[in-house]
This record gives structure tokens, C-alpha cells and sequence, in this order.
């Protein structure tokens, strides 16, 4: 009777070491974006049952979104000759070669994996709502919280897979005249501000006349300014004359005058909408201290793109905007 056990528990032993034998991990790495792409790559069999991955280094609103997309489609797919990400090409296309080295390394041939998932053919509906919003890039997902904090239904229509578009890779931080953060710093930018002036008045050319017109009346505020120190030095003056000497005089001077003018209300309304943009500092283009930068929790200052992004998706979906990813409008 014991022989009998022992050689059952030994029977039972070796079945189950053989199930487990049957997944196996293999691991790959290949440099995408900001970095190394590494990915764990699990096979049962011939089925590809787990993928994961660190790329620490990739835009966290453009790579770093698109990683979890492209792990779900090939596991739906049990394939890696699949679409990428659009907007996250150099991304995508580290995963599937670091996916596909995995692959090869278990002993399969990517390239004899096809597609199993869903076409993804296009189908027909109709939507009533309020208002439309075309792209959920910054200023899309901007306009649907503003548009459902006034009571309206509203639906957001994205040609890509994720949420992002231009602002996603916006690194710098955002200008801004007259806000309450630029009057906790302490005004030295003296010499850039007359340097800015002496080229005002020697400037011709296109808006020549526009030009000079805001530099007699900035050259009149910092007089009074110097005459009487408060605060830090900017005015919506200054910030137009940058603007449109940037622009070598080819802007719109009334678009840039709204832009301004409206430039301290978009850092509140930021806030309120638990966008922090505190840190304020000079960058080119900017005769003061005025583009303001949000900051980690270790105070680091990090890019605006990818710090905006994620907090203006999430409130535009507890507000209840509707998003329709890979979808496009006409």
C-alpha cells in the first residue's frame, strides 16, 4: 500500500511539474523613445498568455499611454503584425521588436502569428448631444469640462487611440502676465527688459508700428515701476511686445492681444481645476520671468504636457464628457 501511494504522489508530482513546465517566460529589451522598452513575454504553449513590461523613460502621456493598448491588441490578437499607436510610433514599433525577440527566443516565429482579433471595420450610429468637441488634445478636453461645468452634453471625438495630441509633448510650461505666483519672485530681469526695448525702437518691418506703440507704453510702466517697486515687473504690454517681435511682426495683433489678456485667468482656472502651475521662471522668447511650471512632489519642475494631460482627461470624465477614441470626424 505505501509503494502504491508513494509511486501515485510521484505520478502526481511529475503531471504537475509538467504543467507548470508548459509556461514559460522569456525577456527582451529594445531602446524606444526616452529608453530601454523591456518586456517579460509568458508563452503557454503556443499562446502568448502574458505580456509585461518597464519603459520607464517613454512620455508618460504618449508611450507611457499607449504600452497597456498595444499589450491588450496583441494578447486580443495572439500577434504583433498588428497597427501601433499612432502618435507613439517609435514606441510601438520597440514594443512589437522586443515582443517579437521574446517570441524567437521561445521558440516561435512572429511572423507566422496572424491577426485573430477584431477587424476593426467601422460601423454607423448616431449621437444627440450639445455640443462637439473635435480632438481630445489639450484645448479639446479644456473646452468639454468648461462646456459641462455649464450643464451640456458633450462628446469629444479623437482620431487616436489615446488622449494627448500636441499638448502631450509640450515640455516647457505655459506664459502667463500678472499672476499672483510671479509676484513671489523678486524682479532682476532689468537687463533683458531693456534689451527687449532697444530692439523695440530700432525694429522695421512688418507690424513695426504695433511694435513701437507697446514699447513707448511698456518703456512708461517700468519707469512708473522703478519709480515705485511692488510686486514683480509684467504687464500685458510686455507680453504682446514679445509675442509679436517673436512673431517678427506677422501676427495678429488682436489674437495675441486675447491670448494675454486672458493668459492669468487660464493659470486660475487651471488650478481650480487641480492643475498647479507655480513654479515661474525665464525661458526664450521672454524678456521676464513668465512661463509658469508645475513640479513633482520632490519639487522637480517636469514637462507641462505630461503633467496637464492626466489631470484634464480625468476631470473631463468625472464631469461626464464622453470621449470616442480612434474615431474620426467630417
Amino acid at each position: 500500500m505505501k509503494k502504491i501511494i508513494t509511486l501515485l504522489m510521484t505520478i502526481l508530482l511529475v503531471m504537475t511539474l509538467g504543467a507548470c513546465s508548459s509556461s514559460k517566460t522569456f525577456e527582451s529589451e529594445v531602446e524606444g523613445f526616452g529608453g530601454p522598452v523591456k518586456v517579460k513575454v509568458t508563452l503557454d504553449g503556443e499562446k502568448i498568455a502574458k505580456i509585461d513590461y518597464t519603459a520607464d523613460g517613454e512620455t508618460p502621456t504618449v508611450g507611457g499611454a499607449a504600452l497597456p493598448l498595444l499589450v491588450e491588441a496583441v494578447l486580443a490578437n495572439q500577434s504583433t503584425q498588428i497597427d501601433g499607436i499612432a502618435g507613439a510610433t517609435v514606441t510601438s514599433n520597440a514594443f512589437f521588436d522586443a515582443v517579437n525577440d521574446a517570441l524567437t527566443k521561445g521558440g516561435i516565429d512572429p511572423a507566422n502569428l496572424k491577426p485573430s482579433g477584431d477587424s476593426g471595420s467601422a460601423e454607423n450610429s448616431e449621437i444627440s448631444t450639445d455640443v462637439v468637441i473635435i480632438g481630445a488634445g489639450g484645448a479639446g478636453l479644456t473646452a468639454a469640462i468648461t462646456a459641462k461645468q455649464n450643464g451640456k452634453n458633450v462628446v469629444v471625438v479623437e482620431s487616436q487611440a489615446i488622449a494627448g495630441g500636441n499638448s502631450s509633448r509640450s515640455t516647457g510650461g505655459m506664459n502667463a502676465a500678472k499672476t499672483v505666483h510671479q509676484d513671489s519672485n523678486e524682479f532682476g530681469e532689468n537687463a533683458g527688459l531693456e534689451k527687449t526695448l532697444e530692439k523695440a525702437e530700432a525694429y522695421t518691418g512688418a507690424g513695426e508700428e504695433v511694435i513701437k506703440a507697446l514699447a513707448a507704453t511698456v518703456k512708461e510702466q517700468y519707469a512708473a515701476y522703478q519709480a515705485s517697486p511692488e510686486g514683480y515687473f509684467d504687464s500685458s504690454e510686455l507680453f504682446q511686445l514679445d509675442t509679436i517681435i517673436g512673431g517678427s511682426g506677422l501676427n495678429n495683433p488682436e489674437l495675441v492681444k486675447t491670448l494675454v489678456e486672458n493668459s492669468a485667468d487660464a493659470i486660475d482656472w487651471l488650478e481650480a481645476n487641480n492643475a498647479i502651475l507655480h513654479n515661474v521662471a525665464a525661458f526664450g522668447g521672454a524678456s521676464v520671468k513668465r512661463i509658469h511650471r508645475p513640479v513633482n512632489a520632490e519639487g522637480k519642475t517636469v514637462s507641462v504636457g505630461s503633467y496637464l494631460v492626466p489631470i484634464l482627461l480625468e476631470d473631463a470624465q468625472k464631469a461626464g464628457a464622453e470621449i470616442l477614441y480612434n474615431t474620426t470626424a467630417t
